[in-house]
């Protein structure tokens, strides 16, 4: 095996040695979650797109006092609430909202517990140990109970909701990501490069980050997933973005009153977190057989 050789976990027919597209989404569309959860996805990424630009068919604000707690028809597919507003409209408005403190949330947890677990994983000595027994401490404490913690303490903007759900998920992605590292640092083509002289930043960018980039790639859908609910339970308790922005939670918490006469207020917000939620999670378990080099190969 020659030192710029990867491992056979992720050797395919492409030239630079990392598994095709083709290959990836041909896995992924073979694998029932995986297809289910690529097509939910999609759907809720246009929706929230949808509701981010105000594509909708009515201002989600628009108030209508001829059609109060209307139920659903052609005109409202979703009904209306007892102000008269278009409860479609609302869901995809409130969708894009709490998907964008989800992504937000996700890419903070990411990028900061993915470079811990790098580091903890293939850099020996006190700094990996005191990353992990840091990382141990805070994974003893409940993911939505930390985030309720820093939240009371930041705020409840968009931006602080997705640094409470971001930072209380570090910790997973440190140990996600250190496991793979570790296993990788004995490893042939590894020894073979430090034979070589090759420094330590290019073991690690060249074919280190290569053979982890599939278990960030499937950890980040299932936190997404995750960071989806833990944001509709924050705001379902008062503690998500102020008004006039609205999320799903804080819809779902606004129209519990109503739902013994008007179901649908509460049904679909509380329907689209279901949706958003599964979507991800498949996806999730879509990829995990993407990146199996057993699927790769069939």
């Amino acid at each position: 095996m020659t030192s710029d050789a990867l491992p056979a976990t992720t050797r395919s027919s492409d030239v630079d040695g990392r598994p095709s597209r083709t290959a990836w989404l041909s896995v992924l569309w073979r694998h029932r979650n995986g297809r289910i959860g690529l097509i939910f996805a999609i759907l809720v990424l246009l929706g929230s797109i949808a509701g981010w630009t105000q594509l909708t068919p009515y201002p989600a604000d628009q108030l209508g006092v001829g059609h109060i707690l209307a139920s659903p028809s052609t005109a409202h597919l979703f009904g209306t609430d007892q102000f008269g507003r278009d409860v479609f409209s609302q869901v995809l408005q409130a969708l894009a909202v709490t998907l964008e403190i989800a992504v937000l949330a996700v890419t903070i947890s990411g990028v900061i517990g993915s470079t811990a677990g790098i580091v903890a994983g293939f850099v020996r000595g006190w700094p990996g140990a005191v990353i992990m027994r840091l990382a141990d401490i805070l994974f003893a404490i409940p993911a939505i109970l930390f985030a309720l913690a820093i939240v009371s303490a930041l705020g409840s903007g968009v931006v602080d909701s997705a640094m409470a759900i971001g930072i209380a998920y570090v910790p997973i992605y440190v140990r996600v990501v250190r496991g793979p590292v570790l296993s990788l640092y004995d490893a042939d083509f590894v020894r073979a490069g430090r034979v070589l002289g090759y420094s330590r930043r290019r073991l690690l960018f060249r074919h280190v980050l290569p053979n982890v980039t599939g278990t960030i790639a499937v950890q980040t859908s299932l936190t997404l997933a995750w960071a989806i609910l833990d944001e509709a339970g924050l705001s379902f308790l008062g503690l998500g973005p102020p008004a006039p922005t609205a999320s799903l939670g804080e819809l779902v918490s606004n129209s519990t009153s109503l739902a013994s006469h008007a179901w649908w207020t509460l049904a679909f917000p509380s329907l689209a977190i279901v949706i958003a939620a599964i979507a991800f999670n498949f996806l999730g378990d879509g990829l995990r057989a993407t990146f199996d080099p057993r699927e790769l190969s069939r």
